[in-house]
């Protein structure tokens, strides 16, 4: 049996200012990835590189760093037209989109 997968939570949770965005990124982080799934599966790389380039700017921005390489990653090949590599990027993607949801109180 696996290791139970551990929560991310955002370097920037103690920023009050920060707060509100925090939680509505992660409320809409999972309508984010659909998004970038539907834009791989059409095989619209643009697309793909341009919602991918926006999550990671909202990931950075709310302190969750390794989503937004892993966005960065996810443009990159779109822009290559990579098709199997942004799949295999696409599904870490959503892993650890998974895990931010698990350590965001707003998400429960």
């Amino acid at each position: 049996m696996g290791e139970r997968p551990r929560p991310i939570y955002s370097s920037n949770a103690e920023d009050p200012t920060l707060a509100d965005g925090i939680d509505r990124f992660v409320l809409d982080l999972a309508e984010a990835v659909d998004h970038l799934q539907d834009a791989h599966i059409s095989g619209d790389c643009p697309e793909l590189g341009r919602l991918a380039r926006q999550l990671a700017s909202d990931a950075h921005r709310f302190g969750y760093a390794p989503l937004a390489s892993l966005a960065e990653a996810v443009a990159a090949c779109a822009d290559q037209e990579k098709q199997d590599a942004t799949r295999g990027l696409l599904v870490e993607l959503t892993s650890i989109g998974q895990r931010i949801r698990m350590g965001h109180r707003g998400a429960l």
